[in-house]
């Protein structure tokens, strides 16, 4: 198996130069309502078109310094900072490069008769930036395993990641080492884990054994060990069955050439009649075609690279003359692809410069083979494939002295960079659970320099791109929701620009969406409408938005959807409001809808609900409710019971990151143990009844996918 903590870390030919810090860029972009409404908005009376019931809208100097103020806010948000009056939070880190915990809104406690079990948010996202960090594949658990390493900064980490279907997961391991780099790590067939050995604390250099077997570290406590020392080669022997180690550098950067055996939890150190030079940083693995290790080149004790290859077989060593060979180099990221029964090697330090050149090997012989297209030069780690699974490298170090945390995979002669499967960055998009399909869908969104027409589906923990023959012009704002009557996504609306509203209807089914042209008479057009399936009346409901022609237009009209029909069906009900938070409750049986901004672009903090045609002001019979917000969500968590209330902006406050319930007709909080960090407004939002799940498609300070 690969070993692999290896490569060039020339801080030890270069003495330990410290890798430059990259800084992590964020560029949240707040696409709101105030930021669309022309220079003379606030001097022109909003009005509602149509015979659609409204009063005037006042505003003048008010509205000016009211919706000013909201910018204000959001922009504040846009760069970082939190909300303007300081709203407590309980933090530990998020956004700072191995940093793997989150913020979250200080808990305010949770109201009697709320719910009693509070499950708790987690998240997907990907390792950062890294080098000198342990990776191999876990023939146990089946996924790539990764732990540690040095980041930005020599920051240390240790973390523990897996790699599966094509998606990095963070993996909660409360027992795990302590945080190390350098450290040998591979998969021991013969006890059925994964083993650790060694590593780098700092300056202080390792000699701790640790297993890891169903997701879950534990430190082993062998009679002897090997003494402590980093970047030690160390791969499983699947013809001898036992782990082999050789090499490594101490503290005071004495380079072994030792010889260890690990078998059945015990350290055993060989006298092979003859031994590679001792040496760190050099590539080991066991070449199942040939059915013996191979280890290639390293540094030795006058940081000299090596291109020497041997072979480990019957607790021996023996020097190989093959024809070729790659040049001399440290820390070349080597595993076995079982899919084409061979080694490859790739990049490593030469001592002058990184490179990205690729080999393989079969039969003792090295080939070197050219590629379209591979990872940049760089030193870094591989994991082995398997006969369904490619080896895979991942992050590294260049020669600029810049860390990565791309991922790539190698089959048949070719490389292929595995982009991150989750949708780019975006806000106000549409997202929704797509009960025919059985996946959870989202649609486009404003990705900050651009509208976004693209599809992806979710499922089982995987974001995967839908490519439809037609599909909705790219757009922000639209409303979507799963139509049960009818059998199928329904999509409404939304907003081009400035002045282009829309109020086209769409279908969603079997991975294709169909224009429905209108039958009768259709809302007017409109963006950030409120729309949710209503099972008690069988139809779909939408409710108020936002139009920014004509100097805005907020909208109180309530539509029914059912039979490719929408008829109007305003009555008295919630205020003109954009941006509010509705859901169908099943626990109770209603529609409830939660605030949104209103024509002072102020929030109002009611809560209605909708049954039978009727809309009713709940709000006084409350005895708490959530802080007024708009461009949160709101979805019917029917594994839990309750509704969902997450994140938001408030008018006067700035942006929220709190989690509420409704249940039993009142608002309660909660309080779990980690927490999505604030948002820009228009994040996407689904229940996914198939995995029994709330999924959150999170934008700041990267995009994540949270699961509750």
């Amino acid at each position: 198996m690969s070993n692999q903590s290896s490569w060039g870390w020339t801080g030890e030919r270069r003495r330990r130069a410290a890798a430059g810090a990259a800084a992590l860029a964020l560029v949240i972009v707040a696409c709101e309502l105030v930021s669309f409404l022309p220079a003379g908005a606030a001097a022109t009376d909003f009005k509602i078109s149509g015979a659609i019931p409204s009063s005037p809208v006042a505003h003048g100097a008010a509205a000016t310094v009211a919706s000013s103020q909201l910018f204000a806010a959001e922009n504040s948000l846009g760069v970082g900072n939190g909300p303007a009056n300081g709203t407590p939070q309980r933090c530990s880190g998020g956004s700072a490069p191995g940093n793997e915990v989150q913020c979250s809104v200080a808990s305010v406690g949770t109201v009697s008769g709320g719910p009693t079990t509070i499950p708790s948010w987690s998240y997907q996202v990907q390792p950062v930036v890294r080098q000198l960090f342990s990776l191999t594949y876990d023939a146990r658990d089946k996924y790539v395993l990764l732990f540690g390493g040095q980041g930005n900064a020599n920051l240390v980490h240790a973390d523990t990641w897996k790699y599966s279907g094509g998606l990095w997961t963070q993996l909660p391991t409360p027992s795990n080492p302590p945080k190390r780099y350098g450290a040998a790590m591979t998969f021991d067939a013969a006890d059925n884990y994964v083993l650790l050995f060694g590593g780098f604390s700092g300056t202080k250099a390792l000699s701790d054994t640790w297993k890891f077997a169903a997701g879950s570290w534990t430190p082993l406590t062998p009679t002897k060990n090997p003494s402590a020392l980093g970047y030690a080669s160390m791969t499983y022997d699947a013809k001898d069955r036992y782990v082999v180690l050789f090499g490594g550098l101490t503290a005071s950067l004495a380079v072994k050439g030792a010889t260890w055996e690990f078998k059945a939890g015990q350290w055993t150190q060989l006298t092979p009649t003859v031994s590679p030079a001792p040496r760190y940083f050099a590539a080991f693995d066991f070449d199942a075609n040939d059915g013996y290790a191979v280890l290639f080149g390293g540094l030795n004790g006058t940081f000299k690279d090596l291109g020497d290859t041997w072979n480990f077989s019957g607790g021996q060593w023996a020097k190989m003359s093959p024809p070729s060979a790659p040049s001399a180099r440290a820390g070349a990221a080597i595993a076995y692809s079982a899919k084409d029964s061979e080694l490859v090697l790739f990049g490593g330090d030469t001592g002058s410069t990184y490179v990205s050149d690729t080999w393989t090997f079969a039969g003792g012989v090295w080939t070197k083979i050219s590629t379209a297209s591979h990872p940049s030069s760089r030193g870094s780690a591989m994991a082995d494939g398997t006969s369904t699974i490619s080896a895979l490298l991942f992050g590294g170090q260049d020669n600029k002295g810049n860390l990565h945390n791309d991922t790539w995979t190698f089959h048949s002669g070719s490389w292929t960079h595995a982009l991150p499967r989750s949708p780019s960055y975006r806000v106000e998009t549409a997202m929704t659970y797509d009960e025919a399909d059985g996946y959870v869908v989202l649609f486009g969104g404003n990705s900050g320099s651009g509208l976004l027409g693209d599809t992806w589906k979710f499922v089982h923990g995987v974001w995967t791109p839908l490519h439809p023959s037609a599909s909705p012009s790219p757009r922000e704002g639209s409303s979507m929701t799963y139509d049960a009557a009818d059998g199928y996504v329904l999509l409404f609306g939304g907003v081009l620009g400035s002045t282009t509203n829309l109020n086209d209807t769409w279908s969603f089914s079997g991975g294709n969406w169909t224009h429905l042209p209108p039958i009768s008479a259709v809302p007017p057009a409109r963006a950030f409408a409120a729309m949710t399936y209503d099972a008690s009346d069988g139809y779909v409901l939408l409710f108020g938005g936002f139009n920014f022609s004509l100097g805005g237009i907020f909208y109180s009209d309530t539509w029914t959807y059912s039979a490719g029909v929408w008829t109007n069906v305003t009555g008295a009900g919630p205020p003109q409001l954009t941006e509010a938070q509705m859901s169908y409750d099943s626990e109770d049986g209603y529609v409830v809808l939660f605030d949104g901004v209103d024509n002072n672009f102020q929030n109002t903090g009611e809560t209605w609900t909708y049954s039978a045609g009727i809309w009713t002001d709940i709000t006084g019979s409350l005895s708490v409710s959530p802080p007024g917000r708009y461009g949160g969500s709101l979805v019917d968590d029917t594994y839990d019971g309750y509704l969902l209330l997450f994140g938001g902006f408030n008018a006067t406050n700035g942006a929220v990151n709190d989690t509420w319930a409704f249940d039993n007709g009142g608002w309660s909080q909660l309080s779990p143990a980690m927490t999505p960090p604030l948002q820009s407004v228009g994040f996407g939002m689904a229940f996914d009844p198939a995995d029994n799940e709330v999924v959150l498609l999170s934008m700041n300070p990267v995009p994540a996918t949270w699961t509750y």
